[in-house]
C-alpha cells in the first residue's frame, strides 16, 4: 500500500512537471512569434489599433460653462466629519452692534456682530479674525473659552483698535 502511494505522487509531481515545462515552451515560442512582424498582427490586438483614431465623436466643449457653487458642490462641509471641533464665544465689549463687523474663518465671513456676541464652532488649524474696518469707532472683543482643551487663543484675549482685522490667530487644540 505504501509503495503505491509514493508511486501515485511521483506520477503527480512527473506531469506538474511535464505541464509547467510545456507552459514555459509555449510562453516562449509567442515572445519570439511577437518579434516577426506576420504574426505579431494576430496575436497583438495593439498594434491592430495603432494609428486608429479612439476619440468619439463629441464636441470638445460644453454647451454651457460648468458653474460651481459653494451651495451646490457635494460635500461641502465633508471636512467638518472628519475633524474635532471645539467652541469659542467672541464678544464685543465696545463698539456698536451691526452687521458690518464680520468674524472671518480661513478668509470667509461666518457670522457678524449683531447680537454683540458670537458662539462659533472651529477646528484645530482654523485661521479666526475679526473685520472691523467698516467701524470708524473704537472697538474691544473680548475672547472667552468655555473648554479647557486649546492651546490658543488663549482664554480672556482682548482685542482693541478701530478700523482694522483683529487677528485672533491659528486654533490650535491640545492633544489628547
Amino acid at each position: 500500500m505504501r509503495r503505491s502511494k509514493k508511486k501515485w505522487i511521483i506520477d503527480v509531481e512527473g506531469v506538474l512537471i511535464y505541464l509547467l515545462s510545456l507552459c514555459m515552451i509555449v510562453l516562449l515560442l509567442s515572445q519570439i512569434l511577437l518579434l516577426k512582424e506576420g504574426t505579431r498582427f494576430y496575436l497583438s490586438k495593439v498594434d491592430q489599433m495603432e494609428g486608429e483614431s479612439l476619440s468619439l465623436d463629441m464636441p470638445l466643449y460644453a454647451d454651457t460653462p460648468l458653474q460651481i457653487t459653494e451651495e451646490t458642490t457635494v460635500g461641502t462641509d465633508y471636512q467638518h466629519l472628519l475633524r474635532k471641533s471645539k467652541v469659542i464665544v467672541i464678544k464685543m465689549i465696545k463698539g456698536s452692534n451691526g452687521s458690518a463687523i464680520f468674524i472671518l474663518v480661513n478668509g470667509k465671513k461666518v457670522d457678524d456682530f449683531r447680537k454683540n456676541n458670537s458662539k462659533l464652532t472651529v477646528y484645530d488649524g482654523d485661521y479666526v479674525e475679526i473685520d472691523g474696518r467698516s467701524s470708524s469707532q473704537p472697538l474691544q472683543f473680548v475672547i472667552n473659552i468655555p473648554d479647557q482643551g486649546f492651546l490658543s487663543p488663549p482664554n480672556g484675549l482682548i482685542l482693541e483698535g478701530e478700523n482694522q482685522i483683529f487677528t485672533i490667530g491659528k486654533i490650535k487644540f491640545k492633544s489628547e
